[in-house]
């Protein structure tokens, strides 16, 4: 047999063990999502990357969680932009998910960062609302220039993703798409890449939904640009995924997609 051909499985077990492994919201599978809790759990089994999502608070902070609002994890209906960021901490970010985490507040982005540990793990920062945040966002993140390689943003919003690489040129951005528009027509592979390039960004972070196969990753890769996918939850999709060159992938569960890629 060609020894490139018995290499095969060899190579595509290294591919797959290489794939960076970014937990959802923090280990939001188990854990209230969002919350320094489950940042830590995920810590705690190994993940290599959490993901959080950040908003801009009332009075120019800035406070993690996932909605405009906090209805759907706090049971009480608060606007994120016209609350304080005491107002939102005072409420049970937890309790929602289980009793064990009864009183677990909103954090700040601070609290949150301060779980990462010192090394190669890092945090995706998820910029939910608009540009106006990416002062402050930089501001608070002077301080962690030194340990840049253990950060990056990611956003939705091409001029949230603009300003946070000109604003910040020491840290990666990536652009996040789904594989529609808002009006849902299909987003336009060649110029989403175009555009990214255009902006100086550092990669893509695209849905599952995609149309993922070889070509369209041959076509990212030679752009140049690192390739990341998000919400995998099922064993297949991320060995099919991982097995194309995928940079990372992004689960509410790290500790199964873990081992779905050391798999054998």
């Amino acid at each position: 047999m060609n020894p490139f051909l018995r290499a095969l499985p060899l190579l595509l077990m290294t591919q797959l063990q290489a794939t960076e492994i970014v937990a959802h919201r923090g280990f939001s599978g188990r854990a209230p999502e969002n919350t320094v809790a489950a940042f830590q759990l995920a810590w705690d089994h190994g993940t290599d990357a959490c993901e959080l999502d950040l908003y801009l608070t009332a009075d120019q902070q800035i406070a993690v969680l996932h909605d405009k609002d906090t209805q759907r994890t706090t049971g009480v209906a608060k606007l994120v932009k016209e609350s304080s960021l005491a107002e939102l901490q005072k409420l049970d970010a937890g309790s929602w998910k289980a009793v064990a985490y009864k009183g677990e507040p909103i954090p700040t982005l601070a609290q949150s960062l301060a779980t990462l540990p010192l090394g190669k793990k890092r945090f995706f920062l998820e910029v939910k609302c608009g540009p106006e945040v990416v002062p402050v966002l930089a501001q608070q993140l002077e301080s962690w220039k030194p340990r840049a390689a253990q950060l990056c943003i990611i956003a939705f919003d091409r001029a949230v993703a603009q300003e946070s690489k000109k604003a910040m040129p020491w840290m990666k951005v990536y652009r996040l798409s789904s594989e529609v528009t808002k009006d849902k027509k299909p987003v336009d592979l060649t110029q989403l890449i175009a555009d990214t390039k255009a902006d100086g960004l550092d990669g893509l972070d695209l849905g599952l939904k995609w149309k993922w196969d070889a070509a369209m990753v041959k076509q990212i890769r030679e752009a140049g640009l690192e390739l990341y996918v998000w919400t995998v939850n099922k064993p297949d999709d991320a060995r099919r995924l991982a097995a194309l060159g995928v940079d990372g992938i992004t689960t509410d569960d790290p500790v199964m997609l873990r081992a779905a890629l050391e798999k054998k």
